[in-house]
């Protein structure tokens, strides 16, 4: 971790031959259902959000090297029953490549070196959990001004919650999971 903050530190001090403007990206995704069934409801809420702050690594801008931070929500509660909760944050380096010269046709990939989550059972105490995630993306921005972006992105994102805190001093040596596919309104806003 030190040496990608070390490297990322390095890549903005030294002198080039352009200016290295700052990019930054928000994406948002919110998904809420209830289902009305013998006079109960079930309901199911979703609400994604990430940001990032980059550099471009080269003077096209096309490559872009940054750090990201994304907060995930999630709930379920069946018909009758207590609701069901993961709420999970990251954070950790992120490349972009813009496909195109336009900077329009965007992928990347984001490696999420701190993963944190609460995980609350129907009816349970809550669980503290941590791990990496990965999260990759691909998506289509168009110019909205000079230097406003705005599109839709399909994002697949994969959490590794691999360590379980249990009364708040052990550790504990887990295998949980979840893959979620889903789009996301994104914006980007370059300075260039």
């Amino acid at each position: 971790m030190k040496a990608l903050v070390l490297a990322f530190a390095v890549m903005l001090a030294a002198p080039s031959a352009h200016a290295v403007l700052p990019v930054f990206e928000a994406g948002f995704f919110y998904f809420s259902d209830t289902f009305n069934y013998s006079s109960e409801d079930a309901k199911s809420n979703r609400m994604f959000w990430d940001i990032m702050v980059g550099m471009p690594l080269t003077k096209k801008g096309r490559w872009i090297l940054g750090w990201n931070y994304n907060s995930m929500s999630f709930s379920d509660q069946p018909a009758g029953e207590e609701a069901t909760k993961l709420t999970v944050t990251d954070m950790g380096p992120k490349v972009v490549y813009y496909l195109d010269k336009e900077r329009t046709w965007v992928v990347g990939v984001t490696y999420n070196l701190i993963t944190k989550g609460k995980y609350t059972a129907a009816a349970a105490s809550a669980t503290e959990l941590r791990g990496t995630s990965l999260k990759g993306e691909f998506g289509y921005v168009t110019p909205m001004s000079e230097s406003l972006l705005m599109g839709a992105k399909l994002i697949y994102y994969k959490p590794s919650l691999a360590e379980e805190i249990t009364n708040d001093t052990s550790i504990e040596k887990t295998s949980n999971s979840r893959t979620v596919i889903y789009p996301s309104f994104a914006i980007t806003y370059r300075f260039d």
